[in-house]
């Protein structure tokens, strides 16, 4: 049973608890899924610490 049928609030969520929408992470073999997450653990940390390129520079 779809739970859509049973709250239309929950359209587009995914009923595997891994993410609050649907990307279909649900297909994910364990190994995967945390694999994804490291690599989005990662670009998370990169986007938050400037680019050298970004640094003010003090000549």
């Amino acid at each position: 049973m779809m739970r859509v049928k049973e709250n239309p609030a929950d359209i587009g969520r995914c009923g595997c608890g891994r993410r609050e929408y649907c990307d279909g992470s649900h297909g994910l073999t364990e190994a995967q899924w945390q694999a994804l997450q490291a690599k989005e653990r990662a670009e998370a940390q990169r986007a938050d610490r400037p680019d050298e390129d970004d640094a003010p520079r003090f000549d």
